[in-house]
């Protein structure tokens, strides 16, 4: 009798998704490997990178999830990571570029803050999608996360939107530039995500906080990790095949609403990072 054969979407296939340690990173690892792909875990904290890798292990398996601690400003380090995943199972099917720095400065940001913050977000991850790209066959997909911050002014906000706003241009010189690889390049901007750096931002009293916060979506809620990773999925299968140089909005309505807000005209405060 032969053996059923994986009927997951991904079965067979390889994902590297950076930021994997935690939040949106982490719940994109988790949803590729429940749908049977191989996923290499990249992110600079060892610790919570090993211990996302532990979960996954244990649900589905001990060649589910690979951790890779890596600085992807370090062009080094990630050609090694690269060559770690290349060498063991010889492509790279679906690339996810969580990886990022929330440092969310203004008219008093530093230049050492604009550098680093552009060197993660965008120049770190262009570098990494370009040598990535080298190992990814026709049907590859990149994701990158942006955010609804990419289209908006918010206070004291200039390192994190501008970061954002240029990975959506990135997306599309991206995707035009890999289409003849057969690459599909696309974008997801979340709205506030329960992400650990919210939960920080609210004290971890999301009872309190999700009320005031949740008025800013036409849902009055904020979306969760694993919200996003389905939209990456998405992105990443067969399902999206006609959709490239695009940006999906995962934001539960926050970019639908005007500056009359849900139709009341209460003042609800706050500076929260999206993700």
């Amino acid at each position: 009798m032969t053996e059923q054969a994986d009927r997951r979407e991904f079965a067979g296939h390889v994902a590297v998704v950076t930021g994997s340690g935690s939040g949106i990173g982490a719940a994109t690892a988790h949803a590729f490997a429940s749908e049977g792909a191989a996923v290499y875990l990249f992110d600079i904290n060892r610790d919570r990178v090993n211990v996302v890798v532990a979960e996954i292990r244990a649900a589905f398996g001990t060649d589910s999830a690979v951790p890779i601690v890596v600085d992807i400003i370090d062009d080094d380090a990630v050609a090694a990571a690269i060559f770690t995943v290349t060498s063991n199972r010889g492509v790279i099917d679906h690339l996810v570029n969580c990886a990022v720095d929330f440092v969310a400065a203004g008219v008093g940001a530093t230049r050492a803050q604009w550098d680093h913050a552009f060197g993660v977000n965008v120049t770190g991850q262009a570098m990494l999608t370009a040598q990535a790209s080298a190992f990814m066959l026709p049907g590859s997909t990149v994701v990158n996360i942006s955010s609804i911050s990419a289209h908006a002014a918010q206070p004291d906000r200039w390192t994190y939107n501008a970061c954002k706003a240029a990975i959506l241009a990135l997306t599309r010189g991206e995707a035009l530039d890999l289409r003849g690889k057969g690459i599909r390049v696309n974008a997801v901007s979340p709205g506030w995500i329960w992400t650990p750096e919210v939960a920080r931002a609210a004290g971890f009293d999301r009872e309190k906080w999700e009320p005031v916060w949740g008025r800013y979506h036409i849902l009055e809620r904020l979306g969760e990790p694993s919200e996003i990773a389905d939209a990456v999925l998405y992105l990443s299968s067969k399902r999206s095949s006609f959709i490239t140089g695009t940006e999906l909005f995962v934001d539960g309505g926050y970019n639908a609403i005007g500056p009359e807000g849900l139709g009341d005209t209460a003042n609800f405060a706050g500076t929260t990072p999206t993700r």
